[in-house]
């Protein structure tokens, strides 16, 4: 393995921090939407979920793209699309136009994921590819921080339309870097030609009849639905129930995605050194039960303390939950790695789209944040129950025999 693996490695941790960076860039303008535009919570949630209606969409397609025609050109192809979105986005002046365009958002971050994990294990050997994927993943903590707390700061000094529109220089320069650097790895061309002949359809449905592929789908649909729904309501209810700036609640909600910046690391490090991935996906599971219990119970009425001390708590916990997608590459052969990942990300992102409307709507009937962050509780504890079915993976497993 060439030590240029960690420079493709470095490339696609800053295109996932792009992807973060637009996915919950909008959560702290939340307060400003509905004010402006007069909407409801469930309203601002949709809008905020409409990042995850193209997203989710055409997360199989491009599985099978990745696999077929390469990382690189998926890559370059829907970062262009994300920076047409992130100019359209700023330019909005009503809620249709927001919804618009937050889909195309969404879209052009739907093609960085999966790439990266093929690019990943074109270039590492099994025994790196948790703390690999891990470091990876910690990309999106980056971004999601940076997202939450300079979006705030920038739209107080420039107005919300080119506070986001400055997320275009970092989302520009990461562009560039992946046309002159990212390239096929050395595992790159170990495929099968007889898979590569097949039809998507019939690789599709090879791919679902595998059993062990659906608790995983069920786990992830529930617990990331669960996790957005808290940041998405987090910022609004620091700064409605506990009377904190839209600075500081963009910070201390920051402090979730931050802490995973080294959670997701290090699950990965200790998974590889175990040889195992199930237990540590279990333990981050239950941890986010927890952690969302403690958000309805606990934190209300604590202020600024109690908030920062229960994000930081979530974020450094949570770090299993990179796992499953790490279990779900080592339960399948080369030639399925992106469509089989494709899969699992569509269920995770089809709860991102249903899970914080359904938040919002409690929120719209009760104004409560206790209640719902119950809810979200509820919803992980139903992700850790199908978890528990899930199948143990790591470099001693071989791959599920597809035919």
């Amino acid at each position: 393995m060439s030590r240029y693996r960690w420079i493709i490695l470095g490339v696609c941790l800053l295109g996932f921090m792009q992807v973060h960076i637009h996915r919950v860039g909008f959560a702290p303008l939340i307060p400003t939407f509905m004010g402006d535009l007069g909407i409801t919570y469930a309203a601002a949630a949709t809008i905020m979920t409409a990042y995850f209606w193209t997203y989710a969409l055409v997360q199989v397609p491009v599985g099978v793209l990745a696999d077929r025609l390469g990382p690189r050109r998926m890559m370059l192809t829907f970062l262009g699309i994300l920076v047409a979105g992130a100019i359209a986005f700023p330019l909005s002046r009503d809620y249709t136009q927001s919804l618009v365009t937050r889909s195309l958002i969404g879209l052009g971050a739907a093609g960085v994921w999966l790439p990266g994990l093929r690019l990943i294990h074109e270039w590492f050997p099994p025994q790196e590819r948790g703390r690999a994927t891990g470091l990876f993943s910690a990309g999106g903590g980056i971004g999601g921080t940076a997202a939450l707390v300079m979006v705030p700061v920038l739209a107080a000094h420039l107005g919300w339309r080119w506070g986001y529109a400055m997320t275009l220089v970092p989302l520009l320069t990461t562009l560039a870097l992946i046309y002159l650097l990212v390239r096929p790895g050395p595992l790159a061309e170990r495929r099968s030609p007889a898979a590569a002949s097949r039809g998507t359809t019939a690789v599709l449905k090879d791919v679902l009849s595998v059993a062990a592929l659906w608790p995983l789908n069920v786990a992830v649909l529930f617990s990331y639905g669960a996790f957005i729904s808290l940041v998405t309501f987090m910022p609004a209810f620091l700064m409605r129930h506990e009377g904190l700036t839209p600075g500081h609640a963009g910070l201390v909600t920051g402090l979730i995605t931050a802490g995973t910046v080294v959670s997701w690391p290090l699950a990965g490090f200790i998974s590889d050194w175990m040889g195992r991935r199930k237990v540590i996906y279990l333990f981050s599971q239950g941890m986010c039960v927890l952690s969302c219990l403690a958000f309805a119970l606990i934190v209300p009425g604590t202020g600024w303390a109690g908030a920062t001390l229960v994000a930081l708590f979530t974020g450094i916990m949570l770090g299993g939950l990179v796992t499953p997608f790490v279990m779900v590459v080592e339960l399948f052969p080369s030639d399925l790695i992106g469509t089989a990942s494709g899969v699992v990300n569509t269920f995770c992102f089809a709860g991102s789209l249903l899970v914080p409307v359904l938040v919002g709507k409690i929120l719209d009937i009760n104004g409560s944040f206790p209640a719902a962050f119950t809810a979200c509780a509820a919803f992980e504890a139903v992700a850790l129950a199908s978890a528990a079915f899930t199948r143990e993976t790591g470099m001693h497993r071989r791959p599920v025999m597809v035919t």
